[in-house]
């Protein structure tokens, strides 16, 4: 309960946050440039356990998509912004990152880092910047290194799928 407040809250203050673009798309963002692939490395997916809406025990749905790679591997920043909140779940998402994309109203939400975030609340991150490393912690663990990654569009969860796909293409 405790966590889904706390990931509300910090959703919430992304979808209000000031955006310096007022051009952006339907989905609140911009759709593919000025983005870069999350994960350095090389990379795969869960396949159907990890993709968006694949269910969840509890009748909960899966709000991201799974980027499978080795534990330790880089974490960079997709786009230029700021730091809304970092932190660590023990039951769902481990040590977690959540970052506004600048000059738009998306947010991009990282979790299952090995370690805690090596950036700060409050502090701002420039696309392509180191901001953690791939691990398991939370309900990861025994599921093997994986980034569990979220996209939102003013506080509200989007298929990161296409985006990621096309930023892999081109990063």
């Amino acid at each position: 309960m405790r966590r889904t407040l706390l990931l509300a809250v910090l959703l919430l203050i992304a979808s209000i946050a000031p955006s310096a673009a007022q051009s952006a798309g339907r989905d609140g963002g911009v759709p593919y440039y000025g983005h870069v692939f999350p994960v350095q490395g090389p990379h795969g997916v869960r396949g159907a356990i990890g993709e968006y809406h694949a269910p969840r025990s509890g009748g909960r749905i899966h709000d991201g998509f799974d980027i499978t790679a080795r534990c330790g591997t880089r974490l960079v920043a997709v786009r230029n912004g700021r730091v809304l909140g970092r932190g660590f779940d023990p039951v769902l998402y481990g040590n977690y990152l959540l970052i506004h994309g600048e000059g738009e109203r998306r947010s991009y939400f990282y979790a299952h880092l090995v370690r805690p975030a090596q950036v700060r609340r409050g502090e701002e991150v420039l696309e392509g910047e180191a901001v953690g490393r791939v691990g398991e912690t939370g309900n990861a663990a025994g599921t093997g290194c994986h980034l569990h990654f979220e996209i939102h569009a003013r506080g509200v969860p989007v298929d990161p799928e296409p985006s990621l796909r096309r930023w892999d293409r081109y990063s």
